[in-house]
C-alpha cells in the first residue's frame, strides 16, 4: 500500500500565544508524509511571523476571510488540500506524536472513508 497522506487544516484567528503548540504537535509526529494547512483569518496579532519561523516546507500558510464562520476557513483548506485525508486540528489544541501512525494503521487494517476518535 501507498504511504497514505494527510491534510491538516489549521484554522485560526489571533492565536499567537497557542498556536506554536499546534503547529509543533505536528511536526513532532511519528508519522511524516503530512501536509499542514493553516488558515487565517486576517489575525491582528502576530500569527504569521510566528508560523513564519517554522522552517518546513509541509507547512502552507494562507489567509482568508472566514466572516467570523469558521466552518469557512475548514472548507477553504479543504479545498487546498492534496491528501488522501483530511484531518482537523485547532489552534488551541495539539496531538500526541503517535496520533496520525494510529490512524494510518487503521486505515490499513480496513477500507476506511471516514475516521474519528475521543479526546483526551
Amino acid at each position: 500500500m501507498n504511504e497514505v497522506l494527510f491534510s491538516i487544516i489549521l484554522p485560526t484567528f489571533n492565536r499567537s500565544n497557542l498556536i506554536y503548540k499546534a503547529i509543533e504537535s505536528v511536526i513532532n509526529q511519528d508519522y511524516k508524509n503530512w501536509e499542514l494547512i493553516i488558515i487565517d483569518n486576517y489575525s491582528k496579532d502576530n500569527t504569521e511571523e510566528l508560523v513564519g519561523h517554522f522552517s518546513d516546507k509541509r507547512i502552507i500558510f494562507n489567509k482568508f476571510n472566514n466572516d467570523g464562520i469558521i466552518a469557512r476557513s475548514r472548507n477553504y483548506g479543504v479545498k487546498l488540500a492534496k491528501g488522501d485525508y483530511i484531518a482537523f486540528l485547532d489552534s488551541d489544541d495539539w496531538w500526541y506524536p503517535q496520533k496520525l501512525k494510529i490512524v494510518n494503521k487503521k486505515i490499513e487494517e480496513g477500507s476506511y472513508k471516514f475516521l474519528y476518535h475521543d479526546m483526551h
